[in-house]
């Protein structure tokens, strides 16, 4: 007759499963923002998308499956920066238009640079547009609500109640509620912020692949 399992043999078993299933979730969220962005959202179907720094992987199947022509990136990296490389690179691969500014990672920067990457966004001739950052919380969040509020006629609070959604701080909606009257204004009048530094808008400089 079989004998019983004991509770030492119970509890290994027991300890055994939870680490299979930790060991599971750790690579499952350590895997999945290298073939899926983190913070993705669509912004307007089939047009607007946001997210964070894409991996080659990522930004080959987000551009597969929205037929993606044009990346926004607000600051990922300085010039020169392997992170910087990488990114223009798979662009390229994916013969994507790459346009980048230099926005500061709490979301602050010129509000020129905002209104530049409003303009890109908004021309169907870009469409469809990724906008990403970093983390895809602080910039990201501060130019998608400028966009909602430009072209969707969101008020300031609704724009912003989605941004904490992806986890924006609050100096997000500081700089929002700063910046937003002349940035609105600039984009429909056509013109720029005056008092801050012109931004000249061409796509990021091709880069070579190493051999």
């Amino acid at each position: 007759m079989r004998k019983p399992a004991g509770l030492g043999s119970l509890l290994g078993a027991a300890i055994a499963l939870a680490l299979a299933i930790g060991l599971t979730v750790f690579a499952y969220k350590a895997v999945k923002p290298d073939v899926w962005p983190k913070r993705f959202g669509e912004v307007v179907p089939g047009k607007v998308y946001r997210s964070a720094e894409l991996s080659p992987a990522a930004m080959e199947e987000i551009a597969r499956k929205t037929g993606l022509k044009t990346v926004i990136d607000l600051g990922v990296a300085p010039d020169g920066d392997p992170r910087d490389r990488r990114q223009q690179l798979t662009a390229q691969v994916l013969g994507l238009k790459r346009y980048k500014f230099n926005l500061v990672g709490d979301s602050t920067g010129n509000p020129n640079e905002y209104l530049a990457a409003l303009r890109l966004a908004l021309d169907p001739a870009n469409q469809p547009v990724l906008i990403h950052c970093a983390t895809g919380a602080q910039r990201t969040s501060c130019a998608i609500a400028l966009f909602r509020m430009a072209s969707q006629s969101y008020t300031i609070d609704q724009a912003l109640a989605e941004a904490q959604g992806f986890d924006a701080k609050p100096k997000v909606g500081e700089v929002t509620r700063s910046i937003a009257p002349e940035v609105l204004h600039a984009l429909r009048d056509g013109g720029s912020i005056p008092g801050e530094p012109a931004v000249t808008v061409v796509p990021a400089a091709p880069v070579a692949s190493r051999p």
